[in-house]
């Protein structure tokens, strides 16, 4: 209903037959089978991964006596090629003959980009059994049994999948079918592995819903006399059916005129507007927290009876909506919603002039009435205002509205509201029009809220057309509520290029890493392994929370609940693998510790005192390991000599000399590293006068080291138990200085690395070097992910945080 604008004019007339096939359309449920499909085969590249024999199929042939070398296997064979053939020249001759190129060039890009992503995974596959590969060089009637191969299977189900919309339901099961038997052929005659099979129909998936993504599908949503055929089956007698000429958000327009001559203004929502708004919330509750979303309804037609039931309590409530006429439902599972029709147009497409101060006072009215309902609106912007001919606001689109709604969700449409109005009439204007009417509470409510991620795309994108706007509306806000100056709340969860670059490290580390290291050594090392280590790998683990919540008790003062800290250090866990440097980690620390108490002051000072602690004792495990393993060890990192070694340390002097000479330096470097120093040593000195805090400070920064290392050399006895505690003591010390300089989070990839190049410095073969990194990262790196997120989500609901 957003945008709605309707000429004034004759009634149209009634719509011709209407044609199954109109045009192109990109149907949001292809992009749910595309994240689906890409789903499908991550897993099935994890399990390939893992190496059973059930999946692999060692063996070259299901069913003996059918090799391409034998009668029936040479008619197996031959009948795979010529139905390969067949299909596709007459998928081709069809295409052309309907004159379809575009459909063509849509099936053959598919065809193409299915091959080719068939083929990088198959550079990454180990050796094929003998058996396999003597199968394929037999002979077979058009060439050798390896035509067409395991990339048919991908091809196959990327090419059906991508025609699928365009073929009537008996052709599409055909295609299939079809598909389906090839594959079967394959497996049986032997010229396929049962994982080569099922790595490729994933392939085929992902590509095929790729296609249809980017290309579209025929447009097969209801028309306009699907609209009157539905109305009528409600018992709304209909004379003609008309698009309304607008873009509806989550929703197709259409006007109705009644045999009465009356109009209605009526909402369809079908299937795709349902697999929209999934995709549309699963985001915002991937990226955003905060903004008070709830989950969607259970079925399309659930929605749209909260839609109407919305409607039914603003009007209820004395606010101006349009009122709702009645619910219907097409044959093809859509859903209409009527309505009254509102002439006039939207508050967003009216001329500067007719916005007026009491028009806008007039609409804070009707927000104040709907907010009192406690009904939060959602998406409460100009283009969601009709101006009706006599100059009155109604408010309309309750598609993502919300009863007994929170104070958030109402101070978010107040937010939403007053930036929509600064981005037509200027920030002075909406925010005057918008004291003039509600309260100083209500307005300073949505100042922190004046941040682009709390607004509509739509709105930002007006607010980004003119400079500051945003930041010069919450200014007048805040001053107009004499609210205090308070800092934005922080919506958003993780920011995309943190995400991105975990991803990528995680790749390069986790993929190319056992490439580089030789995967068939270090595969073997990995089967080989005596997993009775790994449960002592994650309880060393676990025991590093244990140890960190005992040093944290011991950084303040105060008395501190433990197992709530516990739960923070595990939080921090999971915070840290999206922020670089463990910064999220010590920031919700901080938070904690004011939570429970402690002033904000001394609770940056405890988490920097407790990072002291930590470096102190690192450092001299550094020097105790390294001459306990003895000098042999240098040769692991390949230190440089040492007058190369003086040589840098005197360049680095001279330049920390340099900027500490400027009064730049002095004051933006050396001032704060002097505070800090000034508040740990104060710390310092406050809880040497209570020894029980201090050792509790100094004895988990201990524990949490020590378990860490412990569980490397636990990863390390699981593959090759020759190299000695003290060296893999050294190495893992010396890897950990290495990741913390690293700006990754948690060290991503520089751990790895590092980890890797010592352990093989000191004796370890690759392949057994790289399975115990991998593992140890895997149980101390990913595996606390999903408990720290639960604490996370514990420690908020219990307010600690």
């Amino acid at each position: 209903m957003a945008d709605l604008r309707l000429p004034a004019g004759e009634v149209a007339p009634a719509p011709q037959a209407e044609s199954v096939l109109r045009s192109r359309y990109r149907h949001p449920g292809d992009v749910l089978w595309l994240a689906g499909a890409g789903l499908l085969l991550l897993g099935v590249l994890g399990a390939a991964a893992a190496g059973t024999d059930v999946l692999l199929g060692r063996r070259a042939t299901v069913v003996r006596g059918v090799e391409p070398g034998t009668a029936a296997g040479g008619l197996l064979v031959g009948l795979i090629q010529l139905s390969a053939v067949l299909a596709a020249l007459l998928t081709v001759g069809a295409v052309l003959w309907s004159r379809r190129f575009r459909l063509l060039a849509s099936l053959v890009g598919a065809a193409i980009a299915a091959a080719v992503g068939w083929t990088v995974l198959a550079w990454f596959a180990s050796d094929r059994p003998a058996r396999l590969v003597a199968n394929r060089g037999s002979a077979a009637w058009l060439v050798t049994a390896g035509f067409p191969g395991p990339a048919a299977v991908p091809v196959g189900v990327a090419v059906v999948l991508a025609a699928a919309p365009w073929l009537s339901p008996s052709w599409r099961r055909a295609s299939w079918v079809l598909v389906g038997l090839v594959a079967v052929a394959q497996l049986v005659a032997g010229v396929v592995l049962p994982m080569e099979l099922v790595l490729g129909c994933a392939m085929g998936l992902v590509v095929g819903a790729g296609v249809l993504v980017a290309f579209g599908a025929p447009d097969r949503r209801i028309g306009p006399a699907g609209v009157a055929v539905a109305l009528s089956g409600a018992g709304i007698a209909v004379r003609s059916v008309r698009l309304a000429g607008v873009a509806g958000k989550g929703s197709r327009a259409f006007v109705a005129t009644l045999e009465a001559g009356q109009q209605l203004f009526v909402k369809v929502l079908g299937r795709d507007q349902r697999h929209a708004d999934l995709l549309y919330r699963g985001y915002r509750l991937a990226r955003l927290r905060g903004v008070g979303d709830a989950l969607p309804a259970a079925s399309l037609k659930q929605a749209v009876e909260h839609q109407a039931l919305l409607g039914l309590v603003a009007e209820r409530a004395g606010v101006r909506v349009p009122r709702v006429s009645g619910i219907a439902e097409a044959d093809d599972g859509s859903v209409l919603l009527s309505m009254q029709l509102v002439p006039g147009r939207s508050m967003q497409d009216s001329r500067i002039e007719e916005l007026t101060d009491e028009l806008l006072r007039g609409l804070w009215e009707q927000v104040r009435c709907l907010h009192r309902a406690r009904v939060a609106h959602r998406s409460l912007r100009a283009a969601n205002v009709m101006v009706d001919e006599s100059g009155q606001p109604w408010i309309v689109d309750f598609s993502f509205s919300e009863l007994a709604a929170t104070d958030r969700q109402l101070a978010l449409d107040r937010a939403e509201l007053l930036a929509s109005t600064a981005s037509l009439l200027g920030p002075d204007r909406a925010v005057a029009a918008a004291a003039a009417v509600i309260g100083d509470a209500d307005l300073a409510s949505a100042v922190p809220l004046l941040q682009p991620l709390a607004l509509s795309q739509a709105t930002r994108r007006a607010v980004g057309r003119q400079e500051h706007l945003l930041s010069r509306t919450r200014t007048a806000a805040a001053a107009a509520s004499s609210a205090p100056p308070v800092e934005l709340p922080r919506l958003q969860r993780v920011r995309p290029r943190t995400l991105l670059m975990i991803a990528a490290a995680a790749g390069a580390f986790y993929f190319v890493l056992p490439q580089l290291a030789q995967v068939g050594s270090g595969w073997r090392a990995f089967q080989s392994a005596n997993w009775a280590w790994v449960p002592v790998i994650i309880v060393l683990s676990s025991l590093t929370y244990l140890a960190g919540a005992i040093a944290l008790t011991g950084s303040v003062t105060q008395r501190l609940p433990f197992w709530p800290s516990v739960l923070t250090q595990l939080a921090s866990s999971f915070v840290n693998r999206v922020s670089p440097a463990n910064v999220g980690g010590m920031a919700l620390n901080v938070r904690y510790l004011q939570r429970c108490g402690v002033d904000p002051g001394s609770a940056v000072a405890a988490v920097g005192l407790n990072s002291l602690a930590g470096g102190v004792v690192h450092v001299v495990l550094l020097v105790v390991f390294f001459s306990w393993s003895g000098t042999a060890l240098t040769n692991a990192f390949h230190l440089p000599s040492g007058s190369k070694l003086l040589l840098v340390l005197a360049i680095l002097t001279a330049i920390v000399g340099a900027v500490l000479a400027t009064r730049w330096g002095r004051r933006k470097v050396l001032a704060p590293v002097l505070t800090g120093i000034r508040a740990a040593v104060r710390d310092l000195g406050r809880l040497a006068c209570e020894p029980a805090k201090l050792t509790r400070l100094l004895a988990g920064s201990l524990g949490v080291t020590l378990a860490y290392l412990l569980a490397v050399a636990a990863a390390v006895q699981a593959f090759d138990g020759s190299a000695s505690i003290a060296s893999i003591g050294a190495v893992y010390l010396a890897s950990s200085v290495i990741a913390a300089a690293a700006p990754t989070p948690g060290g991503l990839g520089p751990m790895e690395a590092a980890l890797v190049a010592g352990l093989t410095g000191i004796g370890l073969a690759s392949g057994p070097a790289v399975s115990a990194v991998l593992t140890y990262r895997l149980a101390t790196y990913w595996l606390p992910v999903l408990p720290g997120w639960l604490s996370w989500n514990l420690l908020q609901r219990w307010k600690y945080v």
